[in-house]
């Protein structure tokens, strides 16, 4: 055959059933290949080759115009250079002969690798004048292995640089995407330090056990620039590539490690490095964000409210409260531009929350330092959240557009402090000063911000089986409620704050008009309880007058005995979801739970019909829930409930007081279309759910699932 190849067209089918089902079908010609992004599949891979596949591919090849011919041959390519062989079926021989080479390209690749050799540094540096908003850091370590990267929107694409990734004796380093953080299923770029060169990567993935580490026929891991201090490289969103990790905008858990021995990355598989004899470590960390907000503003004002001292009781569970009065300066009104933690404690404090007391602003408010249970009664006004951290929140900076109102002449001077102290091992003689810097703006911004709250009720009325790998909780901020809370422009959302406690592993919250479902608010699918940002969302949706959000937390109860009950203490469960939006309205809570009669209804039918003799009518809920033998039918009946069955809504002003006009007990569901899974815009070829086993209990009736 000729060295010309551009009339070649390929009809390449894979088909691979083991561990995967996925149909991939590309329709391309080498020479296209080789001059486009197309040539992702051809070239850039080096192998079409797909292991565990015995037939690997049907190729016609129609050319120059003659009738096309079938042939049972594989092409790959290897050193650049096109391959057809043969697999002999007998004894897995391999039988080839040279098709064509891709001279032109190996010369252009050889240029660009020069060019970014030469630069000094990473093109994603200031040496390019990129903006500081886009460029995100962490240290992988305590202080010395810094992560850099830069979110390309347009072309779906991060950047990554990595500082002292290789120091002294180091022979490689990866970095890996996981799920959850397992060591298995993991996506893995291995950098090598081979006799002194700095210019190996190979793009890996790992056997489910975790155990041996295998090279990806599709190599997505882009080498910028590698050398004994740093490396720099890229990966797309999605690769398209079953065995990678698609980014996202939840939480991701990234995986390093580095070590001396030298590994056998020229082997299709080896054995996964023991990194417990190697330094390593997991970070948890949002990977697609939004960029980074400077404040404009100068000579800002900056505030504490803590705890002075406290000492932390010795009990599972405590809220702790403490009002204080703001100064005379607050007689003015003010903009908080940004707010970030003081964590005395951070083995105990679980969460904390600053509120303004919504009354007269001559109304005095009893100062006041104890357990949140024993408050006065006249701080109940105390419940318009004006800041809020949890575990694994760092800084919150609103955008330029906006910021908290606080002060004015008829704005009470009353605030009050929330900490949840979650104190399992009751620990004595802790002394705690948590609390929250604040920062202010005098010059007003074009919009005042508000904060709600979405979600379920902290109530018991709402439980969650045992033994469930994703069981479905949704709070609804229903129709009504926006109607009559919301202006007729409606809100933008700029910020999110998801919030659940131990058994929460996935939280989204959807966002529905004239029940057509819109683009999500925010979602994470890979939840951690212990990484609970506060996060400022790259799209930004409009909410309108009528529309109706449902957050939607997913549980794992796997090993639990008893049914998990909605409440405050961290062995009980939320589902919350903290939005941030502007123009700030009354609106402070919309949030659900099934309704009184509903449950009641339930209780009833459980006891005569499934004959549960441990409820009581006229008992506690809690008691109720966890009397009940849980079997199969029975989570279907209590789910089916949850979903159909009218709402208690909490439609609720900043004072604490619900809004008129409508009848929030007995409320209906918002109703919502089941979701069909689409393909992939991306990869328009596979459906990425296909890839994912389904397990029992793990989907909801609304087309979201678990796996």
């Amino acid at each position: 055959m000729k060295q010309n190849t551009k009339n070649f067209n390929l009809q390449i089918i894979f088909l691979e059933t083991v561990r995967r089902q996925i149909l991939l079908k590309k329709v391309q010609s080498i020479a296209k290949c080789a001059s486009d992004t197309g040539f992702t599949l051809c070239w850039h891979n080096q192998r079409l080759q797909l292991a565990n596949t015995h037939k690997l591919a049907n190729i016609r090849i129609p050319y120059n115009g003659k009738p096309a011919r079938n042939y049972s041959h594989t092409i790959i390519f290897v050193n650049k250079m096109a391959i057809k062989g043969k697999l002999s079926s007998a004894n897995g021989s391999w039988t080839s002969s040279r098709v064509g080479t891709t001279s032109y390209i190996s010369r252009m690749a050889c240029f660009a690798f020069c060019l970014l050799s030469a630069l000094p540094l990473p093109f994603f540096t200031t040496a390019n004048r990129l903006s500081d908003t886009k460029l995100h850091e962490v240290y992988l370590d305590n202080s010395e292995i810094k992560l850099s990267w830069m979110v390309d929107w347009y072309k779906q694409e991060v950047l990554f640089h990595l500082q002292n990734a290789f120091n002294e004796n180091h022979r490689w380093f990866y970095l890996g995407f996981s799920k959850r953080g397992d060591v298995g299923d993991a996506d893995i770029c291995f950098f090598e330090n081979q006799n002194g060169f700095f210019n190996i990567v190979t793009d890996t993935y790992t056997s489910p056990d975790g155990k041996f580490v295998q090279k990806d026929y599709q190599q997505d891991c882009e080498l910028f620039k590698m050398d004994e201090y740093t490396l720099a490289f890229k990966r797309k969103f999605d690769t398209c590539d079953p065995l990678d990790l698609r980014m996202h905008e939840g939480t991701m858990y990234i995986m390093w490690a580095r070590g001396e021995s030298r590994l056998a990355l020229e082997d299709y598989q080896f054995p996964f490095p023991n990194v417990s004899s190697h330094e390593s470590g997991i970070k948890m960390m949002q990977l697609l964000r939004a960029d980074k907000i400077l404040i404009p503003e100068t000579n800002l004002k900056t505030i504490q409210v803590t705890l002075k001292n406290v000492t932390v009781p010795t009990k599972e569970t405590t809220y702790w409260c403490r009002i204080q009065k703001l100064d005379e300066s607050f007689a003015t009104k003010q903009h908080i531009v940004q707010f970030e933690p003081l964590i005395t404690s951070p083995d105990l404090v679980h969460h904390l929350e600053v509120f303004h007391c919504e009354t007269d602003p001559e109304a005095e408010i009893p100062l006041y330092n104890g357990d949140c249970e024993k408050m006065p009664a006249e701080a109940k006004v105390c419940s318009k959240v004006i800041s809020l951290w949890a575990m694994g929140a760092s800084t919150f900076t609103y955008p330029p557009e906006t910021g908290l109102p606080v002060g004015g002449k008829d704005y009470n001077p009353f605030v009050r402090l929330e900490v949840h102290f979650n104190n399992p091992e009751l620990k004595a003689g802790r002394i705690d000063s948590s609390g929250m810097r604040i920062k202010l703006a005098s010059k007003l911004r074009q919009f005042d911000a508000g904060v709600m709250e979405l979600g379920l009720e902290y109530t018991d009325k709402m439980a969650i089986p045992p033994g469930q790998v994703g069981f479905p909780l949704s709070g609804y901020c229903i129709a009504e409620c926006t109607e009559v809370a919301l202006p007729s422009s409606g809100i933008i959302i700029f910020g999110s704050q998801l919030h659940t406690h131990l058994r929460g592993v996935r939280i989204l919250t959807r966002h529905f008009r004239d029940n057509e479902e819109l683009r999500e608010v925010n979602r994470d699918d890979y939840y951690s309880h212990h990484f609970q940002e506060m996060r400022n969302l790259h799209y930004k949706p409009r909410v309108l007058p009528g529309d109706a959000l449902v957050t939607t937390c997913y549980y794992n109860t796997v090993g639990y005995e008893n049914a998990t009950l909605g409440g405050f203490s961290i062995s009980d469960e939320m589902c919350v979801n903290y939005i941030h939006y502007y123009p700030a309205t009354k609106l402070e809570v919309c949030k659900s739970s099934v309704s009184e009669d509903t449950l009641e209804t339930y209780f009833i039918y459980m006891k005569k019909k499934e004959h549960q003799r441990g409820i009581r009518l006229s008992g506690a809920r809690s008691k109720n829930y966890r009397s009940i033998k849980w079997t199969e039918p029975r989570v279907d009946q209590l789910y089916t409930m949850y979903i159909q069955e009218p709402l208690s809504m909490q439609c609720n002003k900043s004072d604490g007081y619900r809004f008129e006009g409508y009848n929030w007990e007995g409320a209906p569901v918002t109703p919502v279309a089941i979701k069909i899974p689409m393909h992939s815009k991306l990869c328009p070829n596979y459906n990425p759910l296909w890839l994912k086993p389904l397990e029992k209990g793990a989907c909801d009736l609304l087309g979201e699932c678990i796996y």
